[in-house]
């Protein structure tokens, strides 16, 4: 007689809440006309929670995220896969725009803001040659924006970039906001010519961050490489990021922490809003 199969599992990624769930409904309802949601049946529940901590790929083994066209040292790049694959120790030296390259530290930093504007935190998860080794979370803002959290993620992770390259490792920040990149890298020299002015003569929003994020990357964007990362693609330390600005805003948090749960990646995405 053929073994009896046991209940499937159900992996939801992306969508209105992550986790695992024991029923198709449980699923859909996370599911069901969320944008770019990312899901998948298991036979089994070890299965569903064996790929929930791998991310998206875990059908296959994750691959590293590649990168090309980075700014700052490199150009923009957009990423892939996860990014706690193995990397061997490296001395520091500029960040150059070679696909593929290897950092001794990857940050990633992300922003949360729910409503448009309202309660807003920002959030950051830390790679050492592979590992996640820290989270941070906080920078609540009852009247921020979505810009406000992702530029204020941004500054905390060039402060963090700062640290690391004086250390001597090379390092490379992920970004989830293309309006965060282009502001800081990009537009911000042509606003502080026109004494923090857009070219129409009106004052740009967020000057208030936008100007000591700017002189902040000015001192080290020949040290370190800026990459643009799709959000919301199964990314590990971009949902990671993510979790810990939706976390930061949840707890009202108002000073930039660091997480002291739980790192296994699993427990930090089944953290909830509310």
């Amino acid at each position: 007689m053929a073994a009896r199969k046991g209940p499937k599992s159900y992996v939801v990624w992306v969508g209105r809440q992550t986790g695992i769930f024991s029923t198709w409904d449980e699923c859909s309802r996370q599911v069901k006309g969320y944008p770019k949601a990312r899901y998948k049946s298991f036979p089994s529940r070890e299965e569903a929670e064996a790929a929930f901590a791998k991310g998206p790929g875990s059908a296959a083994p994750a691959k590293r995220p590649k990168a090309s066209g980075e700014t700052g040292a490199g150009a923009r790049a957009k990423t892939q896969g996860t990014a706690n694959g193995a990397t061997r120790p490296r001395q520091a030296a500029p960040a150059r725009d070679e696909p593929g390259q290897r950092f001794d530290i990857e940050i990633y930093c992300d922003g949360a803001c729910e409503p448009n504007p309202g309660d807003a935190g920002s959030g950051m998860a830390v790679y050492r040659q592979g590992s996640l080794a820290e989270l941070w979370y906080g920078l609540h803002n009852p009247q921020g924006t979505n810009n406000t959290a992702e530029l204020n993620a941004f500054h905390q992770a060039l402060r963090v970039a700062e640290q690391e390259i004086a250390r001597g490792a090379s390092v490379r920040i992920h970004c989830d906001s293309t309006y965060t990149i282009n502001a800081i890298t990009k537009w911000a020299g042509g606003w502080k010519k026109r004494g923090w002015k857009k070219a129409d003569g009106q004052a740009i929003k967020n000057p208030e961050i936008i100007q000591p994020t700017h002189a902040l990357f000015e001192r080290l964007k020949a040290k370190v490489a800026i990459a643009h990362v799709k959000g919301h693609a199964g990314v590990e330390g971009n949902e990671l990021a993510d979790r810990m600005a939706m976390y930061g805003a949840d707890q009202q948090e108002r000073e930039f922490t660091r997480y002291q749960g739980s790192h296994a990646v699993a427990e930090v995405l089944k953290l909830k809003r509310g």
